[in-house]
């Protein structure tokens, strides 16, 4: 593990260097610090492999892994590399998110809260499914319309645009739809269906995303089955989980750097190098260097407002999208530590990953006796989006919340029957969850 994630870091530095730096060096991206400086950021990225999880036995460890993998990495490299601070702020910062991510981590060695359970049958949680969605898509079509058609990648920021302003004027209700339905729903069934084998619960989810990309132009829900199913492949072995995923993704890293060093793909690389690899470290430098110097936020534009007196006219993502990208409309979503230091700094940091912890656990808790896998997969879209926006955000928003009540009415493996059974040559296997699903 330890040879993976140093391998990992090493790509890394590479792909940053020869290839993210030259192309996109206009966003701020650059390669100017000492050596001591960059071995320094080194260790401390490759520091947590020596106790990340190997073996899968919670599936919040799925969220564990792909904060390291996609913020906890880049946060500890990106911002000494290209803020113009050259102290050791950058570093401070570094060893502070590697101490609490460590920390964060210490919630595997508690014992798992013993909760009453709800005993569902399948199909009553294919209705509850199936009415949330009806819901949710009235909603949407209520505010934008039917809506059906592939959005290029060229039009995207167009689409976007007529999106956000449309939305502005909708009920508060409909972004919710569109998040729950886009970021848990959706996902939800995409995740039944991998695990029980029903092609129409895959077809209906990854359509509803294909439905929901047509209103919001996000290539996130673009992906989202593509996501899944590599998750579904990840985490086929419990046994080698850790070094599957660190392994995979370095390849895949790796991979779409080389397709771009060598012209063959600017794609891949933008979407997977730059937009969900170094552009969360990048932001985080951001957040560090600007609320260093200038006033914190306190929360007073989220749930403090009628508390705090808010210091600036627009809220934080938007404030650092014009101070660094000079542009009135870019909006700067920076991941949980990023977010929490702009509110309290470093006590933020510490008390928001407190906060994260708690809620990992509690997952994990009422995911007990569930499909480990299954459990995995409808955690992971949610917690995809703590690389991009604070902790709150994605427990109400982004629907972590949501999808925490839905695990706990999904019916135990115990319940319905889902017993490991014995072949003939004494290897274990488990049985594929027989969902009765209503819908599809």
């Amino acid at each position: 593990m330890v040879l993976i994630c140093a391998s990992y870091v090493t790509a890394f530095v590479l792909v940053y260097k020869w290839v993210i730096v030259p192309v996109w060096g206009y966003e701020g991206f650059n390669f100017k610090t000492t050596l001591a400086r960059a071995a320094a950021g080194w260790a401390l990225a490759a520091l947590p492999s020596f106790w990340m999880p190997i073996k899968l036995r919670r599936p919040s460890q799925v969220v564990y892994w792909l904060l390291y993998l996609l913020v906890l990495v880049p946060a500890c490299l990106v911002p000494i590399y290209a803020l113009d601070d050259q102290s050791r702020g950058p570093l401070l910062l570094a060893t502070c998110l590697v101490s609490v991510f460590a920390l964060t981590g210490l919630v595997y060695c508690l014992p798992l809260l013993p909760l009453r359970r709800i005993h569902l049958e399948s199909y009553e949680l294919s209705v509850i499914l199936a009415l949330l969605s009806i819901i949710f898509y009235s909603l949407m079509v209520a505010s934008f319309g039917f809506h059906f058609h592939y959005v290029s990648f060229e039009d995207i920021y167009s689409v976007r645009a007529q999106f956000t302003s449309t939305l502005n004027q909708a009920p508060a209700l409909v972004a919710y739809a569109i998040d729950w339905q886009a970021w848990v729903i959706n996902p939800f069934m995409i995740a039944i269906g991998l695990r029980s084998r029903r092609m129409s619960w895959v077809l209906a989810g990854a359509v509803g995303q294909f439905a929901i990309y047509s209103i919001t132009a996000f290539r996130s829900m673009f992906f989202s089955a593509g996501f899944l199913l590599y998750l579904l492949w990840v985490t086929r072995s419990n046994k080698t989980f850790g070094a599957r995923l660190a392994a995979s993704w370095a390849a895949i890293f790796a991979g779409t750097g080389a397709l771009q060093f060598f012209g063959y793909g600017l794609i891949p690389e933008s979407l997977v190098g730059v937009r969900m690899t170094a552009l969360p470290g990048l932001l985080t430098g951001y957040y560090y260097e600007f609320f260093s110097s200038h006033p914190l936020v306190h929360l007073g534009h989220s749930i403090f407002k009628s508390f705090v007196t808010y210091p600036y006219a627009v809220e934080p993502p938007y404030l650092i999208g014009y101070s660094y990208f000079h542009s009135l409309t870019d909006d700067a979503n920076a991941n949980l530590w990023a977010d929490a230091y702009a509110n309290f700094g470093y006590p933020g940091i510490i008390c928001f990953t407190l906060l994260l912890a708690i809620v990992l656990w509690l997952y994990d808790s009422v995911a007990a006796d569930r499909d480990i896998r299954l459990a995995a997969l409808v955690i992971a879209l949610p917690a995809f989006a703590l690389t991009n926006v604070g902790l709150l955000t994605s427990l109400l928003t982004n629907g972590m919340g949501l999808a925490m009540l839905l695990m706990y009415l999904a019916p135990s493996t115990t319940h319905e029957g889902l017993q490991d059974s014995v072949t003939e040559k004494g290897n274990v296997r488990g049985r594929n969850l027989k969902w009765k699903p209503v819908i599809g």
